[in-house]
């Protein structure tokens, strides 16, 4: 008896429209929650428990806020890795396929960097192999007045945000998403300059703009940092936020239905 093969799958709907606009106001209220929460039961100290308080300290890595962070670019880089399946199915140009690819990597690695403070370490272990283990409170290494990090990322990270840019300006049909990468690229630049004034700790210098202003508006430094680092996450969540609705409406455009084979038989 002649053997035939029989595809098995399941034909899964791809996401609507409708799906990512809710989505989308769901995730925005959840940030603008955390900054509320931040400013009312941490810094307003709503609770006295200290441990119910660090929950919802927006600037903590063990905060709600920080896993709601890594879980949303966890399922950006998800999403951009279906979108690299989809390409690599309808056999779209080599450089798409490895544009997603690249995406979707680069996006998982920044959800792990993000729970993990990788680049932070690096940062301070960088500064402690030039500077030695004595090195204290000191920010500055060099004519490098701020955090070291960003010494030794930015030129990656920037690298990889001029790369998003070009690509998905290539890849969208789309002007008004093409105009939302943009502001979300704009709002990441603006989180990592206001994380470059923020490491910047030293009077002296004419770019500690942060304690000026601090003084001016008569509150100390530290509070100023604070509220800076609050509004500095809820950009970076946001850009996430604005990128994963672009990608999800051109996943609808590419591949409104999936269909998943798998498995022969007789």
């Amino acid at each position: 008896m002649a053997k035939q093969t029989l595809k098995k799958g399941v034909v899964i709907p791809g996401p609507t429209t409708r799906a990512i606009t809710i989505l989308f106001i769901f995730l925005v209220s959840a940030e603008l929650f955390f900054v509320w929460a931040d400013h009312v039961i941490n810094v307003g100290r709503l609770i006295d428990q200290g441990p119910i308080r660090r929950f919802f300290n927006i600037t903590r890595e063990d905060a709600v806020a920080t896993w709601f962070a890594v879980t949303q670019t966890w399922m950006l880089g998800l999403t951009a890795g279906v979108l690299y399946l989809v390409a690599r199915a309808r056999r779209e140009d080599r450089w798409q396929r490895v544009g997603w690819a690249i995406l979707s990597l680069f996006f998982l690695y920044m959800a792990m960097d993000d729970g993990a403070e990788f680049h932070e370490r690096v940062g301070s272990s960088v500064k402690a192999m030039i500077l030695g283990d004595d090195a204290g409170g000191s920010r500055a290494i060099g004519i490098f007045p701020s955090y070291t990090w960003q010494l030794v990322f930015l030129p990656i990270f920037g690298a990889f945000g001029l790369f998003v840019l070009w690509f998905l300006n290539r890849t969208l049909t789309s002007s008004r998403d093409k105009v939302l990468v943009l502001a979300a690229i704009g709002l990441l630049v603006l989180a990592v300059v206001a994380d470059f004034f923020e490491g910047i700790d030293n009077p002296e210098n004419p770019l500690d703009l942060y304690t000026g202003l601090a003084h001016a508006w008569d509150v100390s430094r530290a509070r100023f940092v604070h509220y800076s680092k609050a509004v500095e996450e809820f950009f970076e969540m946001l850009s996430m936020s604005v990128l994963w609705l672009v990608l999800l409406r051109h996943l609808v455009k590419t591949a409104p239905v999936i269909e998943v084979r798998s498995g022969r038989g007789r």
